[in-house]
């Protein structure tokens, strides 16, 4: 959590207390951001359980996601009742999964040749067809359908009725359009302010459960999904500023969940290889790059801009406010503990895994993503859950209902 200068608290105290009749408990502009990273997005259902635990009434009405980080907040979105409630339910459905709720594993994708032979011949009627995915996700949509009650291809129910009730204000999904390479980002509720570039561009629209299995479509693994005219995958490709969400949809406090361990800078020079490093390293190393490691830089963007902004005077910001900021992420390095439970994982997956020399290095990240089996779902979460509990002190202040309590807490 940010820490502020005597002026900073100030000025913040002002803005904050103006903007006091819009607060309620968390306040109508708390925003909870979920990043990627397959498997482990069990750990962000232990923080929000944590969370619900002692702020059973809390609400996020602005909720982003992003790759697997889009399903847990599609789940958030849809649920009816108390945070709690819907965190209990989240985190059973969790708990019981494994690998087969989530794909298929076909051993026939990886016979050689088999896109070489499908890419000379295209067009004659007997050749195989081009492998779009190392794996089938059609028990996952089968999954989402039912946990969301919603139609195959029409809109989540649960998401319009909360956005009517006024139980939410605004709900994000980024997903990647491999066509054009642009990141998309597609809203239901709130309107966005404007999210256009060369490589973006915003789509307000109904979610479907296409926006969800396609921002979680781990590129060569999961197959890409169609939405419209397009092929869209996982949206923590090219993502810079996985924050922007949540600011472009009026949050002024955000709560960001990410699934990366931070290293200390003892741990950093510690290699987990020795020799020439396995196909395995080099990309659980392209995976950290893609989908844990940009957090980490938005975030500092974002310290940089807040202290910059409260330093100005507040007729002279051009209308940008400072945004308060807790991230939470795990005490434990998720990847180095994912090499203790690969014995749990299907035959198939461990005849992949290891070939790519996963046994080779301490930390298998890459293969943390696919770890969907009980065991490691159900420490994942209780680990969430175990550091909410140690910042506790820091979100009471974050989560205190009174703006002029935060800032003497903090």
């Amino acid at each position: 959590m940010q820490w502020l200068s005597a002026m900073a608290v100030n000025e913040l105290a002002t803005e904050s207390i103006l903007e006091s009749d819009r607060r309620e408990e968390g306040g109508a502009d708390l925003a909870v951001m979920l990043t990627g990273g397959g498997a482990r997005a069990a750990y962000q259902v232990g923080l929000v359980l944590g969370i619900a635990r002692h702020f059973p009434h809390l609400k996020f009405q602005v909720i982003t996601g992003v790759s697997a980080g889009a399903i847990n907040a599609s789940f958030l979105a849809a649920q009816e009742g108390s945070l709690l409630e819907k965190a209990e339910r989240l985190a059973d459905l969790w708990c019981g999964l494994t690998c087969d709720h989530i794909f298929r594993f076909d051993l026939t994708g990886l016979i050689p040749f088999r896109s070489a032979i499908a890419s000379i011949l295209p067009r004659h009627r007997f050749t195989w067809t081009r492998p779009r995915g190392l794996v089938d996700t059609t028990p996952l949509r089968r999954l989402l359908r039912k946990v969301t009650n919603s139609r195959d291809r029409g809109p989540i129910d649960g998401i319009k009725r909360n956005l009517r009730n006024g139980e939410l204000k605004a709900v994000a999904l980024t997903t990647l359009d491999y066509s054009t390479g642009q990141t998309v980002r597609w809203v239901q509720g709130r309107t966005a302010d404007v999210f256009e570039g060369p490589n973006r561009r915003s789509v307000v629209g109904e979610l479907t459960l296409d926006h969800v299995m396609a921002s979680a479509a781990l590129p060569f693994v999961f197959p890409a999904v169609r939405i419209g005219n397009e092929w869209h995958g996982d949206g923590g490709i090219r993502l810079a500023a996985p924050l922007s969400a949540p600011v472009h949809l009026g949050a002024t406090r955000i709560v960001a969940m990410s699934t990366g361990y931070q290293r200390t800078p003892e741990e950093a020079l510690h290699p987990v290889v020795q020799g020439y490093p396995p196909a395995a390293q080099i990309i659980s190393q392209l995976v950290n790059a893609v989908f844990l490691d940009v957090i980490d830089e938005d975030v500092a963007r974002m310290q940089r801009m807040n202290e910059m902004i409260r330093k100005m005077p507040p007729g002279e910001r051009n209308g940008f406010r400072p945004i308060d900021l807790c991230v939470l992420r795990p005490t434990t390095d998720l990847g180095v503990l994912a090499a203790e439970y690969e014995k749990y994982l299907p035959r198939k997956i461990k005849f992949i895994t290891r070939a790519l020399g996963a046994k080779e290095t301490e930390s298998p990240d890459f293969v943390s993503l696919l770890m969907f089996e009980p065991h490691y779902m159900k420490k994942l979460i209780e680990l969430g859950a175990a550091d909410i509990e140690n910042r506790l002190d820091e979100l009471r202040a974050f989560f205190a209902p009174d703006p002029r309590e935060f800032i003497t807490a903090v």
